[in-house]
């Protein structure tokens, strides 16, 4: 008796990003040499878990890779990376008083950048400049200024 052919998995994998200002400056992150596109300037983010909502993967990806409680203020813009992954790019805030302690399995650096420092700067992940281009031309409002 044949079986049936195994249909190829259409589910696309899920992540987020969090977008998080201080003093008019994005924290980025350099990605470790231990995960998938090692040593690239980003926004700090991860893989949605299975029945976790986008918000609770922001907080949960933020405790994991910088030891920081964030509160998501709202979703601001989509994405699919080159690989395929489903990006979702949450707002959120930071109390001024903290500061991100990188963990080095999956965290190399944290910076705090200017619009002109990232614009500038070598090596950014590849779904990084089409945000920033959106943000220019509006297409995202993120109710603040940014230098």
């Amino acid at each position: 008796m044949n079986s049936p052919p195994i249909k190829p998995s259409t589910r696309r994998k899920r992540g987020v990003v969090a977008v998080i200002f201080r003093d008019a400056k994005l924290l980025i992150i350099r990605r470790s040499m231990t995960v998938t596109a090692p040593g690239k300037l980003c926004l700090p983010g991860g893989g949605i878990e299975i029945g976790e909502s986008e918000e609770q993967a922001l907080v949960r990806e933020m405790e994991e890779e910088l030891a920081i409680d964030v509160t998501p203020i709202g979703l601001c813009y989509r994405s699919v990376t080159s690989w395929g992954t489903n990006l979702a790019w949450w707002h959120a805030n930071l109390d001024s008083g903290k500061s991100p302690v990188a963990n080095p399995d999956e965290v190399a650096e944290v910076f705090w950048m200017s619009r002109d420092e990232i614009r500038h700067a070598r090596d950014l992940l590849p779904s990084l400049p089409p945000f920033l281009e959106a943000w220019e031309r509006g297409d995202i409002d993120l109710g603040c200024d940014w230098c």
